[in-house]
């Protein structure tokens, strides 16, 4: 009885101890969940040029007792200033196992056991300059502390970590390299514990792309790596031990060493293909290695072998040696779902580096040789100081029909493709000779033909070349003929490349001239779809491309007679100018839009940058037109989006949002121009684009009779709400054209209606524009004064009203002249300050406000001539006149007989159709001065 007791007691004891434990295992994290992500979010970012963010965070005991798990869900670092908006890191989860007393004791640094990334994608950019977007740590101040002095956050004690679906794009446009890598899976293990251990790593991945130069050398290949490495961390020595890489089909081994020594990397490493089996080299050639690769037919003898030996210092240009060697001898193959193959594969390849002089590289092909459909194929190159003087030795030699070569080869996305290529190239010399223009060193001749070519991919538009004709002299590369429809384009062009051999060498410009002709131009079609841009992540690295167009000088005359971009239609397009190195000067441009015609010239700068990086385009214009309709430039709105305001003969556009990165100086010089329902003659002045903002500087034109002159700015950062901030100054503006042309005109001075006659205003105006490029007049805030030169005012009801109740029919309607009203507008209301005026010898002090739906809010304190009123006695009704100012005085004792002059405050509310009138007798000269009232 005791034993079950204590048994039953027992299991009671062990199932609280457990639901306990089982809760602090849950509570625990909850606990310090907040601690944890101050503390990671702190120390990573304190110190770094990018954002670090991370959605949430979970914490948990449960799944690596005894340590603690830590996850992190969608990790990004976006880059700053140069890289913005560049995403350098985005990883959906990030999973550390963490050493749990670490975590609780706030005096011991984090243990990091594991770390394991799922769907990482990682970003890597290095600009033209060398700068890199991972180079995001910011340089301290303070001096490096001694190691027996330095405190650390985090301790990595690393037993194994892994990469799950990653992706990797590395684009270095220092080095012209490009690489893509998705699909990436990679895990490691090894005591990080130790000084010295194995690590053994296995990696895989089903998307790998390298190019460089233009070329594609790999595309989308499968990848399997398993290696180990002998890592010393005391001398950062990493040993390649047992390896073996496949890419595609191809098998390489490597042997030999990485070393960092603070800034430099040593490296001895050579490495070779094990199988000496042509079919496995060409499963390395883009599109080759297809789904029933296993069922080519292949033979052929390859080597393959080479090294990388010397110092990597990218601070001081330092860079190892290294060697590359293959040997192809009888090569042929045949796809089993085409109906041709290729025999008669011979090539030798060796290219040679000896040291971080790159301008002592040797390229060697003493031989390619290849036969297609019958039809033999050879050509040679030999280039040899590419930096300072390209001596190159090459011949080209042969007939490739390019409808064989689709019937012989798998080329993915390709619908049709053929044509006839016909070359016979001899090229034997040094570009220092050409330079010279010492010919007779010169051995260049022969031509290069392409005939009734027909391109047809899944992800462009049908590419016809008719022509490509170039013939090779000792003086240049002259392009006698190319002519081509490109999709709807057509395209025929002709020139001239002065020294063809500066291609070879990154540190010379190709000089030349191109003559363009177009009937009919379409770049929407050449431009990427909407999806292709959303999927492409975004980056300040330029296609390998740029690089060929940076180094261009060529004298350029193109005409297009109708050119088609985005919603714009241009005619009689034609320009002449000098393409340089990322800038085009240009002599002139002229282009006609609708009925508006723009010419002019001037230069823009980091144009390759900008085509083919989205970086800014800075330079300055000179745009003269004699007529312009800038909505011809705006895109119409729907009719029923107009506001009520706008009236019967305007028509609604959206925003004009100024570009994005722009950065532009534009001088103009305009005769006519028309803006919505407005039109200006006569206009100059200067526009500063930046920052996708539009600095007006001294614009000035004629318009409604008269002249005006504008600074101020535009600005479309935030598209949803586009901002203005402008200073007016008009001058000698006939009353009625403004009224019916500016709505803006018509709420803030509804009294311009019912005046005949002309005035000056200088305001500040600022606020926000609605979709119809009209002023938001709840957000308008203005200041400024209207001066009336010589206006007559008459029909002004609220004055109607007045004349009426007063008996005076001079105020019915009288002359306007030199007068200055003060005017501030703020949160809908047009605040008049009190001025004087006089009419008919009435002495009047005015001032008041009205707002954006006419409602009206003035007081007129009146100083009026008794005469005057008692002349008017006999028309005068009981409640008017001065029958009404009698009646008013007998109820204050007033005795308004006894002044020349009856003082009377007049208030004038309703709105403008529909006013009320007010009058209240405050007393006469020599009783109750106006002043005093």
């Amino acid at each position: 009885m005791k034993f079950s007791k204590l048994l039953k007691r027992t299991i009671i004891f062990i199932g609280v101890l457990l639901f306990l434990l089982i809760a602090a295992a849950v509570a625990i994290p909850y606990f310090y969940k907040d601690e944890i992500i101050e503390y990671v979010k702190n120390d990573v970012n304190k110190n770094l040029n990018a954002t670090v963010d991370f959605k949430d965070v979970s914490l948990s005991l449960i799944r690596s007792f005894p340590d603690f798990s830590f996850g992190m869900e969608n990790l990004s670092i976006i880059g700053k200033e140069e890289f913005e908006n560049i995403k350098l890191l985005d990883v959906k989860t990030l999973e550390l196992r963490l050493d749990l007393m670490s975590v609780i004791k706030q005096e011991r640094p984090i243990k990091i056991h594991s770390i394991q990334l799922n769907e990482p994608e990682v970003n890597i950019r290095i600009l033209q300059n060398g700068k890199a977007n991972y180079d995001i740590v910011k340089a301290s101040d303070t001096p490096t502390a001694s190691k027996a002095d330095a405190s650390y956050d985090f301790l990595v004690q690393l037993q194994s970590y892994g990469i799950k679906e990653g992706k990797l794009s590395y684009h270095d446009r220092s080095a012209d390299l490009f690489v893509d890598i998705a699909n990436l899976n990679h895990s490691g293990k090894g005591d990080f514990t130790q000084d010295i251990f194995d690590l053994v790593t296995t990696t895989s991945t089903k998307g790998f792309t390298a190019k460089s130069g233009g070329i594609n050398y790999l595309k989308k290949a499968n990848a399997n790596l398993d290696a180990t490495f002998h890592v010393d961390l005391p001398n950062m020595k990493f040993t390649l031990k047992d390896n073996d890489l496949k890419i595609n089909a191809m098998r390489l081994l490597a042997e030999g060493f990485v070393q960092m020594k603070g800034d430099d990397i040593n490296m001895d490493i050579k490495y070779s293909a094990p199988q000496n089996n042509f079919k496995n080299l060409l499963s390395l050639i883009p599109n080759a290695y297809t789904k029933d690769f296993s069922d080519v037919k292949a033979n052929g003898d390859m080597k393959f072998n080479g090294f990388v030996k010397g110092t990597y210092n990218g601070n001081k240009n330092r860079y190892p040696a290294f060697k590359v060697n293959l040997d192809i001898k009888n090569g042929d193959f045949k796809y089993p779902n085409l109906p041709l193959g290729v025999a008669d594969i011979f090539t030798n390849l060796t290219i040679n580096s000896p040291s971080s002089n790159f301008d002592k590289i040797k390229i060697d092909v003493p031989a390619f040789k290849m036969n297609l459909g019958g039809k033999p194929f050879a050509a040679t190159f030999n280039l040899k100081t590419p930096i300072s003087d390209p001596a190159v030795k090459a011949d080209m030699n042969g007939t490739l029909d390019l409808a064989e070569l689709f019937k012989a080869f798998p080329m993915e996305g390709v619908k049709a493709l053929d044509g006839l290529i016909t070359a016979n190239v001899t090229i034997d010399t040094r570009m220092s000779s050409i330079e010279n223009e010492q010919y007779e060193d010169v051995n260049m001749n022969g031509s290069f033909r392409l005939e009734n070519m027909n391109y047809n991919s899944a992800d462009m538009p049908l590419v016809k070349i008719k022509e490509l004709d170039m013939d090779f002299t000792p003086r240049n590369v002259v392009v006698k003929n190319f002519e081509s429809n490109l999709g709807k384009s057509d395209l025929k062009a002709r020139g001239a490349i002065d020294n063809i051999l500066a291609y070879f060498s990154p540190e010379k410009t190709m000089e030349g001239n191109l003559v363009m002709r177009s009937h009919f131009f379409d770049v929407n079609e050449w431009m990427p779809s909407e999806e292709t841009t959303n999927n492409t992540p975004s980056s300040t690295a330029a296609t390998e491309e740029e690089g060929v167009f940076n180094r261009f000088d060529f004298a350029l005359d193109g005409k297009v007679d109708q050119f088609i971009y985005d919603v714009y239609e241009l005619n009689n397009v034609s320009t002449t100018g000098q393409f340089k190195a990322n800038q085009f000067d240009i002599k002139t441009f002229a282009f006609l839009i609708g009925k508006s015609d723009l010419k002019g010239n001037g230069t823009l700068t980091n144009v390759f940058d900008y085509v083919f990086d989205n970086q800014i385009l800075g330079g300055n214009l000179n745009l003269q037109s004699k007529f312009l309709n800038l909505n011809e430039f705006m895109e119409e709105a729907p009719s029923e989006t107009a506001k009520a305001t706008n009236t019967a003969n305007e028509e609604a556009y959206e925003i004009i949002p100024v570009p994005e990165n722009i950065m532009l100086d534009i001088n103009a010089d305009i005769d006519r121009l028309v803006y919505t329902n407005m039109e200006m003659t006569d206009m100059k002045g200067k526009l500063i684009v930046a920052d996708q903002n539009m600095e007006i500087k001294n614009v000035e034109a004629k318009t409604l009779g008269g002249s005006f002159l504008i600074n101020g700015n535009y600005n479309t950062l935030d598209l949803e709400k586009p901002a203005f901030d402008l200073k007016y100054n008009l001058r000698k503006l006939d009353f009625q054209k403004a009224f019916n042309t500016f709505n803006t005109f018509k709420i803030l001075a509804p009294i311009g209606k019912f005046i005949d006659g002309n005035f000056n205003t200088s305001m500040s105006f600022s606020g926000l524009l609605g979709k119809d490029m009209m002023p938001d007049l709840s957000t308008l805030n203005a200041d400024g004064f209207l001066e009336t030169i010589n206006g007559l005012l008459r029909n002004f009801k609220p004055l109607e009203e007045i004349a009426n109740k007063l008996s005076i029919k001079e105020l019915k309607k009288f002359q306007i002249k030199n007068t200055k009203n003060w005017f501030t507008i703020k949160d809908g209301k047009v605040v008049i300050k009190e001025f004087d005026y006089k009419v008919k010898d009435i002495a009047m002090k005015i001032g008041g406000s009205h707002g954006i739906s006419q409602d009206m809010d003035y007081i007129i304190k009146a100083k009026i001539p008794r005469a005057l009123l008692e002349k008017t006695a006999i028309s005068s009704t009981v409640n008017t006149g001065i029958n009404f100012l009698n009646k008013e005085a007998a109820k204050y004792g007033l005795d308004i007989k006894a002044g020349e002059f009856v003082n009377v405050n007049i208030n004038l509310t309703g709105n403008i159709l529909k006013p009320k009138v007010k009058l209240k007798l405050t007393g006469t000269d020599g009783e109750s001065s106006l002043k005093d009232v």
